[in-house]
């Protein structure tokens, strides 16, 4: 099966850190579903006002090409998936034209979903899109959501990592849409246990201190600020417990200053130190040497930092947003608390500090869903579109290729939307 595999969202070079779970699953896809795997990562470029990106292919797992992405700030989100469509099906052509894929594999919803689909249906390759996290957001808007809506019931599958998104999908696209839930693994290999005394030892922290855990980038969807804010409650309940923050530093301006005035109430280091993004093993050490992970996020699809804490033996403490209570879906594994009640999650911490955990149990969940197991689980996906599609096409072809969307029906929602009721 030769699969594209498509999305904004993944590593380059200069953000090595960025849809790192969208290159596993490409992998495992290609290492252990069996597939041959090439990737399309358009990048935005608008002349003057965004450095052109690297045109370049780059293999890291498997083959990836940067194709320039024509996008204008502010229209964007209007706009975007009509673009990413366009440069998508220049990519395709230029990689051997449609008779060289068998299907296109999207991930997140706008642009990438919809482009996909607006470049699937023009040369009529078969389109499954894996939704995430910010579907939630991308939503928001009526002419964007339109969009997705109208792509998820075009789409031959979808695919959520929990099922909350699952639920998001079907109310974004109709609860009549068939919609499989593959969550993300995690590389066991990397993410593991390992003695905790010489984990701390390694990374300099204090033996005597208890220390508290976050992972993800300097974004308000992420929630640092939260945790920062009610750290000096739970320290003054539980004495010295640190907070470290570990991710990239990208993110919105204005929320890294207001999380650095936050952490400058708390009296800064040692009490909240920011490491900055780490390498894998390094953040394994992390995982083994934090007393807990705290998980403040606004908004989650299938958190990746909480499986790999869960995988190194690591208890977790999470609001209940997103995949969140799916992960941690046992009390031997952490504690889950109402999206924004700050004091019950102070409450959570200080009780979660005082609780004797069993790392290896939490370990062995949190180990149990590799890599492996969602290729598998994909190619089945990709296997039944496959089918489908065949068989659709012996019966009524014209069905199939008769009809398109150009570009101003997409960006028409009541005329996008009479035809795919028509339809």
């Amino acid at each position: 099966m030769r699969v594209l595999t498509t999305t904004i969202c993944y590593p380059t070079a200069d953000k090595p850190e960025q849809g790192v779970f969208v290159q596993r699953r490409a992998a495992a896809m290609a290492e252990r579903g069996g597939m041959d795997v090439q990737v399309v990562a358009p990048q935005l470029w608008c002349p003057l006002l965004r450095r052109a990106p690297r045109l370049v292919d780059e293999r890291w797992p498997v083959p990836v090409t940067y194709p320039r992405m024509p996008s204008v700030p502010v229209l964007g989100w209007a706009t975007d998936g009509v673009s990413f469509g366009r440069t998508l099906e220049r990519s395709i052509l230029e990689h051997g034209g449609p008779a060289a894929f068998d299907l296109i594999d999207a991930h997140f919803e706008y642009p990438d979903g919809v482009g996909a689909w607006l470049a699937g249906r023009k040369l009529g390759i078969p389109v499954a899109v894996t939704a995430r996290g910010k579907i939630v957001s991308l939503s928001r808007k009526a002419l964007r959501r339109a969009q997705i809506a109208r792509m998820l019931r075009g789409v031959d599958a979808r695919i959520a990592v929990s099922r909350s998104l699952a639920d998001w999908v079907h109310r974004v696209g109709g609860s009549d849409l068939q919609v499989d839930v593959i969550p993300n693994g995690v590389e066991t290999a990397t993410f593991q246990p390992v003695d905790r005394a010489e984990a701390r030892r390694e990374l300099g922290w204090s033996p005597n201190a208890r220390y508290l855990l976050a992972v993800g980038h300097l974004q308000r969807v992420k929630g640092f600020d939260r945790l920062v804010s009610i750290l000096p409650e739970i320290r003054a309940r539980m004495g010295d417990v640190r907070l470290v923050l570990a991710g990239s530093s990208r993110g919105e301006w204005s929320f890294r200053r207001r999380l650095g005035r936050l952490i400058a109430t708390c009296g800064g280091a040692p009490a909240v130190t920011f490491v900055g993004a780490v390498d894998p093993e390094r953040l394994n050490l992390l995982y083994n040497a934090a007393d807990l992970f705290v998980n403040g996020s606004r908004s989650e699809g299938w958190n990746n930092a909480i499986a790999e804490s869960l995988a190194a033996g690591t208890p977790v403490v999470a609001f209940d947003v997103g995949g969140n209570a799916e992960q941690i879906c046992s009390r031997k594994l952490g504690r889950i608390v109402p999206d924004g009640d700050l004091y019950a999650f102070a409450d959570a911490v200080c009780e979660a500090l005082t609780c004797e955990w069993n790392r290896v149990l939490i370990a062995a969940h949190g180990g149990a869903r590799s890599w492996d197991q969602v290729g598998r689980e994909v190619r089945r996906v990709f296997d039944r579109v496959l089918k489908e599609r065949a068989s659709a096409r012996t019966a009524a072809p014209e069905r199939l290729f008769g009809l398109s969307l150009s570009s101003a029906e997409i960006l028409t929602p009541s005329r996008g939307l009479a035809w795919e009721v028509r339809r």
